[in-house]
């Protein structure tokens, strides 16, 4: 196996992680707001009340914060990695 297959073959396993990991990312995320619109709907979370919304609020950035914190990186390595596997191809096609 020569330098450039086991390269691309290591940036092929790259860029399957973080695709996972930025899907898992948008999964949780889409789930957290559908139960939350499910919850304002069934008045599960009263919105008069300061205590049911400061509390929905504190757990809502929790969540988004450590979703975001996953996504947004992986995305960028994704994007990444897709410039490196192209730029690969280039130099195997010239």
């Amino acid at each position: 196996m020569n330098k450039l297959s086991l390269r691309k073959n290591i940036l092929d396993s790259d860029l399957q992680i973080n695709l996972q990991i930025s899907s898992i990312s948008v999964i949780i995320i889409f789930t957290y707001f559908i139960g939350i619109i499910i919850a304002f709907l069934s008045h599960q979370i009263q919105l008069n009340s300061f205590i049911d919304m400061g509390l929905a609020i504190i757990i809502s950035t929790v969540i988004l914060s450590i979703s975001a914190f996953f996504l947004i990186p992986s995305i960028n390595k994704i994007r990444k990695i897709r410039k490196a596997l192209r730029n690969m191809e280039k130099t195997v096609l010239d």
